[in-house]
């Protein structure tokens, strides 16, 4: 799901850092008081950190990389938000700074106990030799960070000496930006729970370079991919029926070359989902909701999956109608949502495959709410499918599946991605509370549908 349903913040939130040197044994603390330092930062969605590091630079005279947010804060509340950060070049801090043993961070009298408590977890886990074993390797001080900087030297273009700013890091990705003179190249580092995404990147660019970014270098083992800058704007940012109508057009085209090709997409370990276990799970989770065993949303998920017993019925409706299709499984994508739609020339490039899976091509396009303000757009992406059935029964189809696909997303994240995130963290709560949301999203897809046969 994308970062863009989280709610607006106030403009600014006071930020702490348990700044580590670089060798990470070490943590900065102001020289006259001992606290950590704190400084103001824009409110934005907290795993965006180009601002961040900006401001650390400029308050401390240090460069980091930001290795994890430790609590998110609440602007609103005026509580403050946390990261822990390493250092990654031997400067010195500001002359009012200075380094100490890692000990317990102090903040002063006025800040919570729960803030006392996070650091020193965070402490502890970095002074553990468990760091190594994370699923997102940037989140500790060990040699990912230099041996990631060596790997972009060496396959940055032109022999040119690039800038490189880290602009966004949480567990489901790491993402920096690269800037010499006026050019711009993106570096993303996609965590082990994701490890077929630079593979079928790079299959996708190979394939279909004219949707596809131009792959500057990849390391598949390492999960990093350099990449072309494909400027600033996304089709969320369009409203150009022409440029949408083409994207549905686009990802039925990359699905369809893929339909042959199952066993190519396998072999880069992308995994396998049909309909009938999406039904499958569902069932077993409203028989016994505990299974889904949430740790912070479970009463959440528990009252969504009472109001989906009572609709059972409809859902394996919808699984039988579309296995009639007999549309073959292909590549799906898992988050195509208008914003990792860039826009290249006039035309649309697919971005962001970490959530791929071999399963229903119905599943990926348009959510229901524009599916029926933009019937055109569904038209668009069926009439690709054409030699399957008439445009009705295909339109119906693909109205049917957006409930399925909610369905199996939520799935995912319970499946592929919640397990991996350290509960004590923000990215545990944040990611754990996709999984009712997006099972009230496959309830209400169910309302959209037209029931007659």
């Amino acid at each position: 799901m994308s970062s863009n349903s989280h709610s607006r913040r106030p403009e600014i939130i006071s930020v702490y850092l348990l700044q580590l040197n670089r060798d990470g044994r070490r943590m900065l603390v102001h020289d006259r008081s001992g606290h950590l330092p704190c400084f103001e930062t824009s409110s934005v969605f907290y795993p965006e950190v180009e601002e961040l590091v900006e401001r650390a630079r400029a308050e401390l005279g240090l460069d980091i990389s930001i290795l994890r947010c430790l609590e998110e804060g609440d602007a609103n509340e005026g509580s403050p938000r946390m990261y822990s950060a390493l250092s990654v070049s031997d400067d010195d801090p500001r002359a009012d700074y200075r380094w100490v043993e890692l000990d317990e961070p102090n903040f002063g009298d006025e800040t919570s106990d729960r803030l006392r408590k996070i650091a020193r977890l965070e402490v502890e886990r970095l002074a553990s030799e468990s760091q190594s074993c994370s699923y997102a390797p940037w989140d500790s001080p060990t040699e990912w960070h230099r041996r990631i900087r060596e790997w972009v030297e060496s396959n940055a273009p032109d022999g040119r000496s690039w800038r490189i700013a880290q602009i966004r890091s949480w567990s489901i990705s790491s993402v920096w930006r690269l800037t010499s003179g006026g050019s711009r190249i993106y570096l993303k580092a996609s965590p082990r729970f994701f490890a077929s995404e630079v593979a079928i990147t790079r299959d996708v660019a190979t394939r279909f370079p004219e949707v596809s970014p131009f792959l500057i270098a990849a390391d598949i083992e390492e999960g990093w991919a350099l990449m072309e800058d494909l400027g600033d704007l996304t089709l969320s940012k369009s409203d150009e029926p022409k440029l949408w109508s083409a994207t549905m057009r686009t990802i039925a085209l990359v699905q369809h070359g893929y339909a042959e090709r199952t066993n190519v997409l396998e072999r880069m370990g992308i995994e396998s989902r049909t309909t009938e276990s999406i039904v499958e799970t569902l069932m077993d989770w409203v028989e016994e909701p505990s299974r889904a065993s949430l740790r912070v949303f479970q009463s959440e998920n528990e009252a969504v999956l009472r109001r989906l017993a009572s609709r059972l019925d409809e859902v394996e409706t919808i699984e039988r109608r579309l296995s009639k299709l007999r549309i073959p499984r292909s590549l799906e994508h898992g988050d195509l949502d208008s914003t990792n739609v860039f826009i290249r020339n006039g035309s649309p490039v697919l971005m962001d495959w970490s959530d791929a899976c071999i399963s229903h091509p119905f599943f990926t396009p348009l959510t229901p709410t524009q599916a029926r303000r933009h019937p055109e757009l569904v038209d668009a992406y069926v009439s690709e499918w054409a030699e399957f059935g008439t445009v009705e029964g295909l339109r119906n189809g693909f109205m049917m599946a957006k409930s399925l696909a909610a369905l199996e997303s939520a799935f995912h994240y319970h499946r592929n991605i919640v397990p991996y995130m350290p509960y004590f963290y923000p990215d545990f709560k944040t990611l754990e509370r996709y999984i009712p949301a997006l099972l009230e999203m496959g309830a209400a897809a169910l309302d959209y549908i037209a029931w007659s046969d």
